[in-house]
C-alpha cells in the first residue's frame, strides 16, 4: 500500500480541508486499510517516506521505504514489489490505495477468494476510472500504470500478458477520497459517517448538509 508524505495528502481537498485535517483524513484512511487487511488474514504492507506514518502504524504493518532512484508512484510500487520478491517466492499480490475509508476485511476476503487462479489480475474500479485494488497472481507480469485511466490500462495489459481478467464489484474498495464530490459520497452513507475517515472529516467541521424540512 503506498502512501503519499502526510504534508502532501489529498491536495485536491486543498480547498476545503486545511493541512492538518487532510494529514488527519489521511492517516485515519490508511488506518481503515491496515486493519481491514489484518482482519482478513494478511499481512499489510507500507510503502512510505513518511516518519510519521511509520511511527504511527509500528508493530501493525511492516513499512518499505521509497527507493529513491526510483521515478513516480509507478516506479516505486514496481520497486518494492521487486524487493518483496527477493525475500522469497512472491506467488500473489495486492495492491491497494491507502484512502479507502470503508475498505474492511471481508471485502478483501471476497476480493482474494474470488479471483481466477493464476496466471490473473483482479481489480476493483475507482469512479474516476482508477485501479483502488489489484491482486496479482502473480505480480510483474507487466508494467504499472496507475495514473488516468489505469483500470482500462492494467485490464489491456493484463490481457497482453496472456492473464485472466476479472472485475470485482467491491463497494467497500471502489469508493476513495480524492476530491470534495468524493467527500460527499462517503459522509452521505451511514457507514461513511461512522468510520474513521467520516469521524476526521467531522472533526475538521465536514459534515452533511441538511436535507429540506
Amino acid at each position: 500500500m503506498p502512501v503519499n508524505e502526510l504534508e502532501r495528502a489529498k491536495g485536491r481537498l486543498a480547498d476545503v480541508l486545511e493541512p492538518a485535517a487532510r494529514a488527519a483524513l489521511a492517516l485515519a484512511t490508511v488506518g481503515t486499510v491496515v486493519e481491514a487487511i489484518r482482519g482478513a488474514g494478511h499481512e499489510p504492507v507500507l510503502l512510505t517516506r513518511d516518519a510519521r506514518v511509520r511511527s504511527a502504524f509500528a508493530g501493525l504493518a511492516a513499512v518499505l521505504d521509497e527507493d529513491p532512484a526510483a521515478q513516480g508512484l509507478n516506479g516505486q510500487i514496481e520497486s518494492a514489489v521487486a524487493r518483496l520478491a527477493g525475500a522469497g517466492d512472491l506467488e500473489e499480490l495486492l495492491i491497494l490505495h491507502a484512502d479507502l475509508p470503508l475498505a474492511n476485511a471481508q471485502a478483501i476476503r471476497d476480493l482474494v477468494e474470488e479471483a481466477p487462479l493464476a496466471p490473473s489480475v483482479t481489480l476493483v474500479r475507482s469512479a474516476d476510472g482508477g485501479t483502488n485494488a489489484m491482486l496479482l497472481r502473480p505480480p510483474g507480469r507487466f508494467a504499472l500504470a496507475y495514473g488516468a485511466d489505469s483500470f482500462e490500462h492494467h485490464c489491456g495489459a493484463a490481457v497482453a500478458a496472456c492473464m485472466a481478467v476479472a472485475v470485482a464489484e467491491s463497494p467497500a474498495l471502489a469508493l476513495d477520497v480524492d476530491t470534495p464530490a468524493d467527500i460527499e459520497r462517503l459522509i452521505a452513507l451511514p457507514e461513511g459517517r461512522v468510520s474513521a475517515a467520516g469521524q476526521a472529516l467531522a472533526r475538521a467541521g465536514v459534515h452533511l448538509p441538511a436535507g429540506p424540512q
